[in-house]
């Protein structure tokens, strides 16, 4: 079976900042427990070297991981120690300023007279209801949030429930440690361009990416764990299959949660980051990092030579 939008949507940055599915939780959401302590993984890490001596090293990210899995590597070591700027998608932690907060609560509510049931036919909302009870969550609390919101409450839930979640992900952590270690910070997006992906979306397309979803979850519940074993022993066609051949189904929403963005932060390393003298480490979702259209794909046709996978 292929992905489905659900799967891009958790791998998001902005998914992993909002997870806010125990607001819905009628009862406390169940935690798998963690894998084994000192199980190493090995993702992949792609590096360009500079004609200066520096490096410009990619690095595919998680945002929701289990607790006690080590995927530091000794080429992510390497890469981290060497980095004077560490560049992450976005300021996850901008989500928490009173503008962006009163921009999510304005952006995630229906209209007044409009609730998930008034825009759902009778299958659709039936396969709602029925991912919203795996969860633990009355469909009544989704009912007045638009499809988008919904369909990340349900993510999220769904992925905590597995034992998946953003204290543990691979790019929260590495930016704390930069931050630790004195480093520099970028970022490709604000807060608000990642967050205006889901706000933008077309009516259609909201309740696609809530429904196929939801069906997601009831049909291939491992596909969570499946990707995130593909990340851990640097299997990046595993990944390009499992995360984002599915976007297809909605061809216009997967060219701008995948292909547009990567054009414009390929654009961005070209410009600045290969540019000048500096060591970057660029950490962003695996998802960018896998498959034809992939950051470093882009790199390499424009007779940029990237090592790696």
């Amino acid at each position: 079976m292929t992905i489905r939008l659900m799967r891009t949507a958790a791998a998001l940055g902005l998914a992993a900042a909002l997870t806010w599915p125990a607001a819905l939780a009628e009862e406390p959401v169940l935690m798998q427990p963690p894998p084994p302590e000192g199980e190493v993984l090995t993702p992949a890490l792609w590096t360009i070297e500079k004609p200066g001596g520096g490096t410009v090293a990619l690095f595919g990210s998680v945002h929701l991981l289990q607790s006690g899995q080590n995927w530091r590597t000794e080429a992510f070591e390497a890469a981290f120690a060497k980095a004077d700027v560490v560049v992450f998608e976005t300021p996850i932690a901008d989500m928490a300023t009173p503008e962006l907060q009163a921009y999510v609560a304005q952006s995630m509510m229906n209209p007044p007279g409009v609730t998930l049931s008034t825009l759902l036919d009778a299958g659709e909302k039936a396969t709602v209801e029925k991912a919203a009870t795996e969860i633990g969550a009355p469909f009544s609390a989704l009912e007045p949030l638009r499809p988008w919101m919904a369909g990340l409450q349900l993510a999220i839930g769904f992925a905590m429930k597995q034992g998946f979640g953003p204290e543990a992900g691979v790019d929260k952590v590495i930016e704390a440690e930069a931050r630790a270690a004195g480093k520099a910070a970028d970022y490709f997006e604000t807060a608000r361009e990642q967050l205006d992906i889901f706000t933008t979306m077309t009516s259609d397309e909201e309740i696609a990416f809530l429904v196929v979803g939801a069906e997601t979850m009831l049909e291939d519940p491992d596909q969570l764990k499946d990707l995130v074993a593909a990340w851990g022993r640097g299997d990046v066609a595993a990944i390009d299959a499992i995360m984002n051949a599915g976007l297809e189904e909605t061809p216009e929403l997967g060219k701008r949660l995948l292909e547009d963005r990567n054009a414009r932060w390929v654009t961005k390393i070209e410009s600045a980051y290969l540019a000048d003298g500096k060591s970057y480490l660029i950490v962003v979702g695996a998802g960018h990092l896998a498959g034809p259209k992939s950051v470093q794909a882009m790199l390499r046709a424009k007779g940029i030579e990237v090592s790696g996978p």
